[in-house]
C-alpha cells in the first residue's frame, strides 16, 4: 500500500482518487506493486478503494511513518550516499486542504456552515515569511544532510508551532540514528540559548545559527545585534562551550553558512517537483504521511541513481518518473 502512495508522488498524481483511476487504467502496476486481496479464499490483484488507503494511514500511524523514513536514511548512510557530518534544519509551510475562513459567525450559523464543519482541526494559522502572509495549515520541519540536500528526519506540526521547539526532538533523532554531526545549521528562528546548548553539549556539534535580534534591547538594529552577540558569547563562556563559538559576523561563518543556503535551495527544487504544498487530505496523520512519502521518494531516487552509477542524478526526481 505504501509503495502505491510512493508511485502517486513519483508520477505526480495529485490525489488518492486520481491514483485509483491510474491503477484501473494501468492494471500492470497492480502486479508490480503487489496489490492483492483475498476473494473466496483466493488472492487476486485488485485496485484498492479509497477507504483502504485511509485505513492504512490510520493503522501505520505517525510513529510507523517515522520508522520507514529512518530505515531509508540508515540504508543510504550505510551505502555512503549520505554522511550526516553537516546537517541543516529548516521548516516550510503547507496549506491545509480544508480551510478556516476566520470569520465570526453566530451560533446558529456555526451549526449549519459547511466550511466550519469541514475545516482541518489539526491545522492552525501561522505566518509564512516566504509568502509574506498567514497560512492555515501545517509546518513541515526537515533535517537535511547539507552536502546532498537529502532529508534525514522530519516532523509535522500545526503552522503556528514555534520552530525552535523542535530542536530537542531532532537532537534525539540524530542520536537514535547514530549520526556523527559536526556542524549544525539553522536560521535565526532557532536562535535560543537552550537550542545552542543542546546542540553543543549533546551532539558535540558546532551551531551555525544567525543571531535573532527581535527581543534584544537597543535603539538601532546594529546595537541590538551587538548586544545579542555579547550575551550569546557570555552564555557560551558560562556553560564552558566556548570552543563551539563562531562569530556570526566573521568570514568563516558566512562561508560555512553558504552550505546551508545551497542545501535549502536544492531541497526546495526537490519538494517543488514532488508538490509538497499540495496536501489533499485532512489531519496531521495525512500531512505526515504526505511529507514522509515525498522524502522517501527523494531517498529512493538517490539510491537508484547510485545503483545506476549516475551520482549526478541523486537529486533529479523527474529523471526517474517516466
Amino acid at each position: 500500500m505504501f509503495t502505491a502512495l510512493l508511485l502517486m508522488y513519483l508520477k505526480e498524481i495529485r490525489s488518492v482518487l486520481d491514483l485509483i483511476r491510474f491503477l484501473k487504467s494501468n492494471p500492470e502496476w497492480l502486479r508490480i506493486l503487489g496489490l492483492k486481496r483475498r476473494v473466496d479464499g483466493v488472492e487476486v490483484y485488485s485496485v484498492p478503494d479509497r477507504t483502504r488507503f485511509y485505513r492504512f494511514a490510520r493503522r501505520i500511524g505517525i510513529d510507523g511513518m517515522m520508522q520507514i523514513l529512518s530505515v531509508m536514511v540508515v540504508r543510504l548512510m550505510q551505502a555512503g550516499i549520505m554522511k550526516g557530518g553537516s546537517v541543516s534544519l529548516d521548516a516550510t509551510m503547507i496549506s491545509a486542504w480544508f480551510k478556516d475562513d476566520r470569520t465570526k459567525k453566530d451560533e446558529r450559523h456555526l451549526k449549519t456552515c459547511r466550511h466550519e464543519r469541514s475545516k482541518d482541526r489539526d491545522a492552525s494559522w501561522g505566518y509564512d515569511h516566504h509568502r509574506d502572509r498567514y497560512v492555515y495549515g501545517y509546518k513541515v520541519h526537515v533535517l537535511l544532510d547539507s552536502q546532498t540536500a537529502l532529508p534525514i528526519a522530519l516532523t509535522v506540526t500545526a503552522a503556528g508551532y514555534g520552530e525552535n521547539r523542535t530542536v530537542g526532538w531532532f537532537v534525539s533523532m540524530i542520536l537514535m540514528l547514530g549520526v556523527n554531526v559536526k556542524k549544525f545549521f539553522a536560521d535565526a528562528g532557532y536562535d535560543t540559548n537552550e537550542a545552542r546548548l543542546l546542540i553543543a553539549q549533546t551532539l558535540r556539534a558546532m551551531p551555525f545559527i544567525p543571531l535573532q535580534t527581535r527581543n534584544s534591547k537597543g535603539s538601532t538594529e546594529s546595537e541590538k545585534k551587538a548586544r545579542r552577540k555579547l550575551l550569546a558569547y557570555r552564555f557560551y563562556a558560562k556553560n564552558f562551550i566556548k570552543r563551539f563559538w563562531v562569530d556570526p559576523d566573521s568570514k568563516r561563518f558566512d562561508k560555512e553558512y553558504d552550505v546551508r543556503t545551497f542545501s535549502e535551495q536544492v531541497f526546495s527544487v526537490g519538494k517543488g517537483s514532488l508538490s509538497l504544498d499540495s496536501l489533499m487530505h485532512r489531519g496531521r496523520e495525512w500531512a505526515t504521511l504526505h511529507s514522509v512519502a515525498i522524502c522517501v521518494v527523494m531517498l529512493a531516487v538517490a539510491r537508484t541513481a547510485q545503483e545506476q552509477a549516475r551520482p549526478d542524478l541523486i537529486r533529479c526526481v523527474r529523471c526517474f518518473n517516466g
